[in-house]
């Protein structure tokens, strides 16, 4: 049983007298898969009350421009009248001002209605990409070779990857977290895990370390999409 635990979830960490046992890594897989899945459903719910903020916005603003509209005709139409009975000969110049007025109007409001629809889909595939990115966990495992330097394809590019020994060795140089453009390394043996597209680059120096392509060794890995 590990003895330590983290801060925020309790998960069980090792030191190297500790024995590894599968129900320890079990219980923080649970614990793990508790949290994400109760952060997608926090998104989830939040983007449904976003949605039907946005759907109330739009129907309040379609009926205040159809009774502005209306008014707007009403308008045009008493001053149409008024124009006919008193000015006649220049009926036709106001006419064509009013159209031009009321197209460039038009063209403005569709404008900025299209930009809005824009904004309000460029963020919703924002916050869906986000949730799903949460969710997309893979878990993977390999055995190493003991080369100086070797690849694993992982089928997909991933944002991060964990890496520990299978059997619990925590040692500087068996794993750790590492993301794409922030490898695990050392000033002095390079890099020991590094993302690279849909591969991770693994090293071994069984002398010095890196540790991560020890010969024989069985390490386990999370990996997010």
């Amino acid at each position: 049983m590990g003895t330590n635990k983290t801060e925020h979830y309790g998960l069980h960490q090792w030191v190297p007298e500790d024995d590894f046992l599968r129900t320890d890594f079990n219980e923080n897989f649970e614990k793990l898969d508790l949290a994400l899945y109760t952060a997608e459903q926090n998104l989830r719910t939040d983007l449904t009350g976003d949605v039907q903020q946005l759907n109330t916005a739009l129907d309040t603003l379609e009926r205040e421009l159809r009774a502005d509209h209306d008014a707007d005709i009403t308008q045009v139409e008493s001053a149409l009248s008024a124009a006919q009975q008193t000015l006649q000969n220049n009926l036709n110049t106001q006419v064509t001002r009013l159209d031009t007025a009321l197209s460039t109007a038009q063209q403005t409001l569709r404008s900025e209605f299209n930009s809005s629809i824009q904004q309000v889909n460029t963020t919703l595939a924002s916050v869906q990409a986000l949730a799903e990115g949460r969710a997309n966990i893979v878990f993977g495992t390999y055995t190493g070779d003991g080369r100086s330097s070797t690849t694993i394809n992982l089928g997909f590019a991933a944002k991060w990857i964990m890496l520990f020994a299978a059997n619990g060795n925590t040692d500087n140089g068996y794993g750790g977290l590492a993301a794409v453009d922030y490898p695990i390394y050392s000033s002095s043996r390079g890099n020991h895990l590094e993302i690279v597209g849909n591969f991770i680059r693994i090293a071994c120096d069984a002398a010095h370390g890196p540790l991560t392509n020890l010969s024989g060794q069985v390490y386990y890995y999370l990996a997010a999409r």
